[in-house]
């Protein structure tokens, strides 16, 4: 059964046939959606965070009903049979800024000078633009119809209280911050990001710190995986190259397991050395290797599996199909493993 889109796979089946989706449809009901745990935070540490359950707005927005032009409030029936030929006069009540508490009321034929954002009492009230008024001292004339509702925007009317703004899974980010700060909210309750364990393989690869020796290569493998799991949520923790030897492998991957929510191996998929890591993999206990090879044009020498709940996720050695095998496959595991929605990747 193919994931559910907040369980970080892409929405629907795919098109049929589609080798990598067939992949990710064998590899991610295969370990639990998450998130884990969750945690609050404050609105100025939650950008880039995935919200962990439906986030709903606290009152109404806005939070009362308010003018959107600048003008005159007036009784709506005191407005609506103006004419050129039958122009009426209003007396000047005072005057409702951004931020005053409006009157309990509209008295007939009165009129509050307001602005934009200026609050609206309740009744059946109207706003004259100014541009279609003229004033002298303390009185408004108009010859402009106005109808209820005119120029004033209802409580409520962009976000009702009780409506999710935010859904869960989402990532949050600008727009998701903005809608939660007008609503007041700032204990946001987040996925607790998953630990990403980054394991390089080859004899020839060394860190990218170390000295250049003759034969030798540096990893940009880690640094550049590490700069993915954090861009998309998860918390990067390297443990280096591990020399080609099964059971030094295995003992860093069994040292590994029981402090990561996931663990990522860049090398030794290809066709000489995939025999090496798929038994690494199944060696870490059951389900076990669940896909071994995507047939595509590049990143194809892929393995996946999952060792108890732990998805394990096998990229090729050479950069840009370690990259392009991590965002096919490696995204949508950290985004379910943070029960956060994607959108389909591109293949």
């Amino acid at each position: 059964m193919p994931p559910h889109p907040q369980q970080g796979g892409p929405p629907g089946g795919g098109p049929q046939g589609d080798p990598v989706q067939a992949a990710l449809d064998a590899f991610l009901p295969a370990f639990p959606a998450g998130p884990k745990a969750v945690e609050r935070v404050t609105l100025d540490d939650a950008c880039g965070r995935v919200a962990a359950e439906d986030l709903a707005a606290a009152t109404d927005s806005p939070p009362f009903a308010r003018v959107i032009v600048e003008g005159y409030l007036v009784r709506a029936e005191d407005a609506e049979s103006v004419s050129d030929t039958h122009p009426v006069s209003f007396t000047l009540a005072g005057a409702i800024r951004p931020g005053d508490v409006a009157p309990k009321s509209v008295a007939a034929k009165t009129a509050w000078e307001v602005t934009t954002g200026s609050a609206v009492p309740t009744g059946k009230l109207a706003v004259i633009r100014q541009w279609d008024a003229t004033r002298k001292d303390t009185t408004v004339t108009t010859t402009r119809p106005v109808q209820e509702g005119a120029n004033i925007e209802a409580q409520g009317c962009d976000v009702k209280r009780g409506a999710v703004v935010v859904p869960k899974g989402t990532r949050l980010g600008p727009d998701e911050i903005c809608a939660l700060a007008a609503q007041g909210l700032d204990a946001i309750p987040v996925a607790t990001p998953p630990i990403v364990g980054l394991f390089g393989s080859g004899n020839e690869v060394i860190p990218h710190t170390a000295r250049l020796t003759p034969g030798a290569i540096w990893d940009c493998n880690i640094p550049a995986l590490s700069a993915f799991v954090r861009q998309e949520g998860g918390i990067p923790k390297p443990y280096g190259i591990v020399r080609d030897d099964f059971d030094t492998f295995l003992r860093a991957l069994k040292t590994a397991l029981p402090h990561c929510g996931m663990i990522v191996i860049a090398g030794g998929t290809a066709v000489g050395g995939r025999d090496f890591i798929k038994d690494l993999v199944a060696a870490l206990g059951p389900p076990g290797v669940l896909v071994n090879g995507v047939p595509m044009r590049s990143g194809k020498p892929l393995i996946m599996g999952v060792a108890g709940q732990v998805p394990i996720v096998c990229v090729a050695g050479h950069p840009p199909e370690a990259l392009r095998g991590f965002r096919l496959f490696g995204i949508p595991a950290l985004a379910r493993l943070l029960g956060r929605n994607i959108a389909p990747q591109a293949g």
